[in-house]
């Protein structure tokens, strides 16, 4: 390998591939991340009336808080499935490839091709996020919110921390690991672990809060959450051990590993000195054991990733079949997305409700929750009394500046179809997600591609 340039340079050239195109490359991806973060905030307020208006209110307010924080964690998890993509071209697997040690012999040090290495890999996330994240302003800027300049810097510190340690994590993984399947696995496992440690440490308690973002000092409060310190510490170590790893590494030469350069007719046989047990690792070129054991693990994600979502679609078209003057019973279950706030605080707004069908001998009590038709609608209300045949219901919610009783009505015993039994909020949110456009490219569209092309995927992947 020739290097006419420094190797900064070429690590910067190589950080999003070919050096003419590169910029473009850059400035797409953040464009795109900017684009696909203010798409995801229009698919969230189609669900306003959900659980997630309760469990997560910071992606459903009309700010841009709520599109900013949007985008940092879909920068995040972007960036992570591009470190996995390009794994082999951005981190320290060229080292077994012998590229360092004969750049050591070339004159070049082993600390300084380190930290050209983590420079530029730096340079090339913080310019893509960053521009992203204008990207996100600009384009939150024509839906005339006001602005709130104190939790800007907050907000980008919060994305830019996630994407350091997810880098630097990413770059002991491949020091360490030596199939470039298992530090793909590696980083993505870790990717989400970072965002396990974030909420048992407290941190999204504090950067989910509009007010105390806007002090930045608050990410640095102690008495708030510990993830700071963790960070540093974590950051620190790993880089000193890629520091000396890389060192370590790169002067020794590795003996090709490529068994595509076996004859067509060779086999290769592992035998273990202990035991004398013998194992096939290779025939004409090709590993045996392990790709077997990728095929069989990647085939079985997909299947099951196939499975469920068209589960899903299969779920969602019954439940969309139960609606006003209709009514689709499973096993005696009659389901319905409730979408009125007459009965709350029990059965919310677009709660996925579930009605256990009843017989005429079925003994009805005061205060449950029925469902009975009346003019060929459905209703839910609450018995409020009994009266012989006949039961007296009445909602449990009334609109302000309304009399209370005024909807009191009496439904004959033969109108109730079915009884209360339970309910999801987070089955209700999944319904409507999955009606949006959005939601039906990801449980249809994309498990329709996967049951054609697997095969080609799974190829693909293997490769």
């Amino acid at each position: 390998m020739i290097y006419r340039n420094s190797f900064l340079k070429k690590e910067l050239r190589q950080a999003y591939t070919e050096n003419k195109i590169s910029a473009n490359r850059k400035i797409s991806f953040a464009l795109f991340l900017g684009l696909i973060s203010f798409a995801l905030y229009f698919v969230f307020q189609t669900l306003q009336e959900s659980v997630l208006s309760d469990a997560v209110p910071e992606i459903m307010q009309p700010s841009y808080f709520s599109t900013i924080y949007i985008y940092i964690h879909l920068a995040y998890f972007l960036s992570a499935g591009y470190y996995i993509i390009y794994y082999d071209t951005l981190f320290f697997s060229e080292i077994r490839k012998n590229s360092w040690y004969l750049m050591i012999h070339m004159g070049y040090t082993p600390a300084g091709m380190f930290f050209s290495k983590l420079l530029a890999l730096g340079y090339t996330s913080l310019f893509v996020y960053t521009l992203g994240f204008v990207a996100i302003l600009l384009f939150t800027s024509l839906l005339k919110f006001p602005l709130i300049i104190a939790y800007l810097p907050s907000l980008f510190l919060v994305g830019l921390i996630d994407l350091v340690l997810l880098t630097i994590l990413s770059m002991v993984f491949s020091l360490y690991v030596r199939t470039i399947i298992n530090a793909r696995y590696g980083i993505g496992i870790s990717a989400f672990l970072i965002l396990l440690l974030k909420i048992v440490l407290g941190h999204y308690d504090v950067i989910s809060n509009r007010v105390a973002m806007q002090n930045i000092f608050n990410l640095f409060d102690m008495s708030l959450s510990l993830y700071l310190p963790f960070w540093v510490i974590v950051v620190i170590i790993c880089g000193l051990v890629c520091l000396f790893r890389a060192d370590s590494l790169a002067r020794y030469y590795n003996l090709s590993e490529d068994l595509s350069l076996l004859p067509p007719d060779a086999s290769v046989i592992l035998m273990d000195s202990k035991t004398g047990k013998k194992e096939l690792i290779a025939v004409g070129g090709k590993q045996v054991m392990e790709r077997k054991l990728i095929h069989k693990v990647v085939t079985v994600l997909v299947t099951a990733f196939i499975g469920v979502a068209l589960a899903i679609n299969v779920f969602i078209i019954v439940i969309n079949a139960s609606t006003t003057g209709q009514e689709v019973s499973i096993r005696g279950v009659i389901s319905f997305i409730f979408q009125s706030n007459t009965m709350e605080p029990e059965i919310m707004v677009n709660d996925l409700t579930y009605f256990q069908k009843l017989d005429p001998q079925y003994p009805l009590k005061i205060g449950q929750i029925i469902l009975f038709k009346e003019n060929n609608v459905f209703y839910i209300e609450r018995v409020v009394a009994i009266q012989g045949n006949n039961l007296v219901v009445d909602i449990d919610n009334y609109p302000p500046m309304s009399q209370v009783g005024a909807m009191k009505k009496t439904v004959p015993r033969e109108n109730i179809h079915g009884v209360y039994s339970g309910g999801n909020r987070w089955l209700g949110a999944l319904i409507l997600f999955a009606n949006t456009i959005m939601g039906r490219i990801l449980f249809l569209l994309i498990p329709a591609i996967l049951l054609f092309y697997h095969e080609q995927i799974v190829k693909l992947l293997k490769g």
